[in-house]
């Protein structure tokens, strides 16, 4: 699963290095992402539209402000490992706090705002 969020948040190592201006990814905006998408799926299967409109619209928000064309560094791909941990391992009620994150982070993210 991880490795289809990598390939949803960032192009292909390839592009990122062949493009010395690309910006490198923070880890909490790498994370933030990742919740989002996650959360977006998860919402759906709970059938909790509103949630699921929110995070999903983020999640565009996010992708078409540039974080596809961003490098991701190690320590950010540990970050997102374990994330994807502890989301795997929670229960439902967990899984709901945990996507409760995404929520504000879809709020509280200057990264679209940055980007425009």
């Amino acid at each position: 699963m991880k490795k289809l969020l990598i390939a949803g948040l960032l192009s292909c190592a390839a592009f990122g290095q062949a493009h010395a201006s690309a910006e490198t990814l923070d880890t909490e905006t790498a994370v933030g992402m990742a919740s989002l998408m996650i959360c977006t799926t998860f919402y759906a299967e709970q059938d909790m539209q509103i949630e699921g409109v929110i995070v999903g619209q983020s999640m565009m928000s996010h992708k078409n402000a540039g974080i596809e064309e961003m490098i991701m560094s190690k320590e950010t791909s540990q970050a997102l490992d374990e994330y994807m941990q502890r989301f795997q391992a929670a229960n439902k009620e967990q899984q709901i706090k945990i996507c409760d994150e995404a929520i504000k982070f879809a709020r509280e993210s200057t990264f679209v705002k940055v980007a425009e």
